[in-house]
């Protein structure tokens, strides 16, 4: 079996989860591969964590030179007319996509073994998609899969559902075709999210399509996308944590390591981008004005951005920038007592898993698939989604009670144990490629 990922990127949550997923299948000795777009590197720490390698550039056929550059003058207008249709929108939206990724992407890329059709059996060669936004051309990836080739997706956002966003905010058009996209500053009936809508429906015609959605909320979402009717099968596997790498320390040692007071009650917070809305800063900067500038209360914050440019008091913040490194996560989540987790649209966000895993419990909104893990007065607390006055009543429960708090992260780090293993991750996607190996041969056999 040999199992072909693809996933634009090397940084970022779906990036990962991808790379998370494809060690733990070489640690299971399946031959995988993780194909992302040129130019992307790792940095630090990073490379080391990585080092068993099976990562490549992608890099695309051509149909000649003079093809080549017909394709490359469409797509770059392309590009421009979905700027002008998407462009303007307000600091913090959603980013919004085109299913043209790229000016022609068909499979197999260059270079890779599928390429030569001695070197391994069709068969048993699997394509496993992530987040493929900026990478994939729709219509020449999968109009150049043949048939009976099996294709797992595992969903991160809602890109794949939609025309183009890749969270809808609440929005129901996509279940209809989308178009009047709420998201774009030209909406109207046919507008970009409509023909963005359509060529996907086109491309995926007819595909051997497998659906895996972490969480059930974006499973149930999934379910009811006209874009994925098509779908053969339709699988929940929750993301899976490499609980060797994400483990409690020491409180003290992680908070005298981050320079941090070793007896206030430290609140942590993060993010890739702190500045994108659906992720909730803006209601956590507005529950920590109902808390207050209590003296025994940090606020201990990673990711690119700041909290808040409230002119309210707060808690005093410690913002330690971006988090690249196994250890530097172990550190600041060890360092706090509680985590928030005030997103109002996710699907299982990594940091709430990587808290529990280094054993802090988790207190957040009740979206998306975050009571999928969190269990209210087990591993954690939860608030309506958008009430600031209730996340912060949540948050003043976790400040004085600071035995039960800890007692929430000793069975946060029991449930990743139990349910969150990056072993079992990989057990439940092998369980699937088997069985999507042994229908293609068992159709193989039938048609010979």
């Amino acid at each position: 079996m040999f199992v072909s990922h693809f996933n634009s990127f090397l940084r970022g949550g779906a990036a990962t989860a991808a790379r998370q997923l494809h060690q733990a299948l070489r640690g299971a000795g399946i031959q995988s591969r993780f194909q992302h777009l040129a130019g992307q590197t790792f940095t630090g720490r990073q490379c080391t964590e990585t080092e068993d390698g099976e990562y490549y550039s992608t890099h695309w056929p051509g149909k000649g030179t003079l093809r080549d550059s017909v394709d490359r003058i469409r797509f770059r207008l392309h590009r421009q007319r979905f700027k002008r249709a998407t462009g303007g929108t307000k600091p913090g939206a959603e980013i919004f996509t085109s299913p043209h990724g790229k000016p022609f992407t068909p499979w197999p890329p260059l270079d890779h073994p599928a390429a030569d059709p001695n070197a391994v059996d069709a068969q048993q060669h699997l394509i496993h998609l992530h987040w493929i936004s900026k990478f994939i051309d729709f219509p020449s990836f999968f109009g150049s899969l043949s048939g009976d080739q099996a294709v797992v997706w595992t969903l991160h956002d809602m890109n794949a559902l939609s025309g183009g966003c890749h969270f809808s905010g609440g929005c129901e058009r996509f279940r209809l075709g989308c178009g009047n996209c709420p998201q774009i500053k030209r909406p109207g009936q046919r507008d970009v999210s409509f023909r963005s809508f359509e060529t996907k429906r086109r491309a995926l015609q007819d595909i051997n399509l497998h659906i895996v959605a972490p969480s059930r909320w974006l499973l149930q979402q999934a379910r009811s996308s006209p874009l994925l009717a098509g779908a053969r099968s339709f699988t929940r596997i929750p993301y899976g944590m490499p609980t060797d790498r994400l483990y409690p320390m020491q409180k003290r040692f992680a908070r005298e390591a981050l320079g941090i007071e070793t007896d206030a009650f430290i609140i942590g917070f993060g993010a890739m981008s702190l500045g994108n809305r659906r992720k909730g800063a803006a209601e956590l900067a507005a529950a920590l004005e109902h808390v207050g500038p209590n003296p025994n209360v940090r606020c201990l914050v990673f990711g690119s951005g700041t909290l808040s440019e409230s002119n309210k008091e707060l808690p005093q913040t410690i913002h330690v920038g971006s988090v690249q490194d196994d250890r530097t996560r172990r550190l600041v989540y060890s360092a706090a007592d509680a985590f928030v987790l005030p997103s109002t649209e996710d699907n299982l966000p990594l940091t709430g898993l990587e808290a529990m895993a280094c054993g802090t419990p988790v207190i957040g909104f009740d979206a998306g698939g975050i009571p999928d893990y969190v269990i209210p007065g087990k591993t954690g607390l939860l608030a309506d989604t958008g009430n600031a006055a209730q996340l912060a009543s949540r948050l003043k429960t976790a400040i004085a009670n600071p035995q039960a708090i800890k007692a929430m992260g000793g069975q946060a780090r029991e449930l990743i144990l139990d349910q969150y293993q990056a072993d079992t991750e990989a057990q439940r996607y092998i369980e699937l490629y088997r069985t999507l190996v042994d229908s293609g041969e068992q159709s193989q056999r039938r048609a010979a």
